[in-house]
């Protein structure tokens, strides 16, 4: 048997407010209680469902994700579903992590490439390849786009212009992403709660880890290979 329980107890138990609790049932995100009498009666299955719309709100859910969710013809197994799909997207795609190095490991940095030129940190520091910490030293955001600014300064190009194609390469980038994404989501189904689509979402973002790199690296070789030769057939009337 379940156990009953008041409004207050089932606030105190959840440690969901009394007053959301009554917004959650307005929503239809929880089932009305029975009565008896004038009390509202609650039992196990309610405090069972505010957790997991407490889960699912952690996970950044807005609210009518959350209600066709629950409301789902098996809501337990949906919600699993669903949470490992949410563990699936969890997953870093990149092994890049911000570092934090001393003054002598980033000094050390620059040795790998030759000999830093005078103001190099102030470069970096500007345009955000480099951020000052405590303690004297400094935070890398992206250790592997540092080392291509590296690359770029000592062969010649200036860091604001490496962070120029960088932004350049980020705004559209994101741009294909979040269509490619949207496409993708479309192509197995009409949200996560829909049946039988946690699964095919969760294996679709499986093999589109490396699928998503492969492409990428393929697609953008094959793209600067055909700027530069446009570049070297336009001559010098393009670098006028």
């Amino acid at each position: 048997m379940d156990r009953e329980y008041t409004l207050d107890e089932l606030s105190e138990i959840s440690g969901v407010s009394g007053r959301t609790i009554r917004f959650y049932q307005a929503e239809k995100l929880l089932a009305k209680p029975a009565r008896r009498g004038r009390t509202a009666i609650y039992d196990d299955t309610h405090a069972q469902r505010l957790t997991q719309i407490g889960e699912l709100g952690d996970r950044g859910l807005k609210l009518d994700m959350i209600r066709a969710l629950v409301n789902s013809d098996d809501a337990t197994e949906t919600i699993g579903e669903w949470l490992g799909v949410d563990a699936t997207l969890s997953v870093p795609w990149s092994t890049d992590r911000p570092e934090v190095v001393t003054h002598d490991e980033l000094v050390a940095i620059f040795a790998q490439h030759g000999d830093p030129p005078t103001g190099l940190i102030g470069e970096l520091a500007r345009h955000g390849y480099i951020t000052q910490a405590p303690e004297k030293s400094w935070t890398i955001p992206s250790p592997t786009l540092l080392d291509v600014a590296l690359r770029l300064r000592f062969s010649g190009t200036d860091i604001a212009v490496a962070a120029r194609v960088h932004e350049l390469f980020r705004r559209r980038i994101a741009r294909a992403v979040d269509d490619a994404v949207k496409l993708l989501a479309e192509s197995v189904g009409e949200g996560f709660a829909a049946s039988g689509s946690a699964r095919d979402i969760a294996a679709a973002i499986d093999v589109l880890r490396p699928a998503a790199r492969d492409s990428v690296s393929v697609i953008l070789a094959t793209e600067v290979e055909r700027a530069l030769t446009a570049l070297l057939e336009a001559g010098p009337e393009l670098l006028r």
